[in-house]
């Protein structure tokens, strides 16, 4: 065994892998370790096997749960669970049927509502993508039923985020977040800025999340956007766009790791992708890497190895193991990921606050991308929306910021 940095490396059980991670040597709870046996992919006797050892240890089943509903991928573990057999009480199994069910009519739903915002936009002629949701459901899973799902993420060009913004309040979308109601200037100053909004419509509930980047810090994902390379993915009632295999890992790298894989969710989907047969990871961690996110992708790949038993190759384990911000990185994912409570709000206690940016700025390297953080650490989307100042006047946003978090904390300013 060796110790780098603060990643212990231990030689794996299985002939075809090579490592593990254990972040401190501390194992994870049974009710997680069950949780992510499920989530591993694709499904196999060795999965059933790990399967039902994990839930034998289980005793609080009630904590199992909400885990569950923490991590979002009830459904996923509730097909686990089925395949495997394996033992669990009468009453989990009738919740989790329930839940399952719920998804499920959510996903069709989603569905649904995605093929038909992709063609309005068609219509209008906005090039828009559909990111995640049923897209990457398809990829990822070979179903759209299973993955639960939140909401719709499309992304358009920057230049269309207007008229995109537009389009959707006509089909009876309302502004929903960061704030619900948003005049002209407060409008470009959003897109200037910021890179997504969220939407939300009654009856069913849906919620759109309207991206105009596809990362806050554009050094991340260069060259990757609404108009890169895409690939059609046929669903059971149409299909829809979404980024080519290389820039969907890439991207789905970088938007865990900008929320620290707050949840297995994220980290299960970006997995399957990765586990699918023939499916050359170096490959997909040189893309990103030009890209911009090697570290991202160096923590996701680590991370489906120590979580979810992704096999990888030696040669790419060993390069990524000897970058020293990488195992910081994985340290820091998988606290977050097995942490009880979801932590992606960056605008809360001051401690939370200064390691959100603290992480942000380990994602990359190079002057460039610093100076980005800076800007966006400077500059928040909140504070330019709620108070727009005239574009003369925008060197003051930095100087405002700390005051304007500080206002909000003791209650002086709306949250919106």
């Amino acid at each position: 065994m060796t110790k780098l940095g603060d990643v212990i490396v231990q030689p794996h059980q299985s002939p075809n892998d090579t490592f593990c991670i254990t972040s401190g040597g501390q194992p994870f709870t049974p009710v997680f370790e069950l949780i992510a046996a499920c989530c591993q992919w694709p499904p196999s006797q060795s999965r059933n096997a790990a399967i039902r050892a994990a839930a034998g240890r289980v005793t609080d089943w009630d904590d199992f749960l909400s885990a569950l509903k923490r991590q979002r991928v009830a459904g996923l573990v509730h097909s686990a669970l089925l395949l495997a057999e394996a033992p669990y009480p009468t009453a989990i199994a009738s919740t989790l049927a329930r839940r399952a069910r719920s998804i499920t009519q959510r996903s069709l739903i989603l569905m649904a509502e995605t093929l038909r915002l992709q063609a309005l936009f068609e219509a209008a002629y906005i090039p828009v993508l559909a990111l995640k949701g049923v897209a990457l459901a398809q990829l990822a899973y070979g179903s759209v039923l299973a993955k639960e799902g939140r909401d719709i993420d499309l992304l358009v060009p920057p230049e269309y985020a207007e008229a995109s913004l537009q389009l959707l309040e006509d089909e009876g979308y309302a502004l929903s977040s960061p704030t619900r109601f948003l005049n002209g200037a407060q409008r470009r100053n959003l897109i200037t800025y910021g890179k997504e909004i969220e939407l939300r419509r009654k009856g069913p509930d849906l919620l759109v999340e309207l991206q105009w980047r596809t990362a806050n810090n554009p050094q991340l994902l260069q060259g990757i956007d609404a108009r890169s390379s895409t690939q059609t993915v046929k669903l059971p009632d149409g299909s829809v766009r979404t980024l080519a295999p290389d820039d969907l890992f890439a991207y789905l790298s970088v938007h865990g790791a900008q929320h620290s894989w707050s949840r297995l969710k994220w980290l299960a989907d970006v997995n399957a992708l990765a586990a699918a047969e023939g499916t050359d990871l170096e490959h997909l961690y040189r893309h990103a890497e030009r890209a911009g996110a090697g570290i991202c992708a160096g923590q996701t790949l680590l991370l489906c190895k120590r979580i979810l038993a992704l096999p990888l190759p030696s040669t790419l384990a060993d390069k990524l193991l000897q970058d020293k911000r990488v195992r910081r990185l994985v340290n820091i994912g998988e606290a977050a990921i097995t942490s009880p409570h979801a932590h992606t709000a960056a605008d809360n206690r001051i401690g939370d606050v200064l390691r959100f940016l603290r992480t942000q700025f380990l994602l990359g390297r190079g002057w460039g991308f610093y100076a980005e953080q800076c800007r966006i650490a400077a500059v928040g989307p909140i504070d330019v929306v709620r108070i727009p100042l005239p574009r003369p006047l925008h060197f003051l946003y930095p100087i405002i910021r700390l005051p304007l978090w500080l206002f909000r904390r003791m209650g002086v300013m709306p949250r919106g």
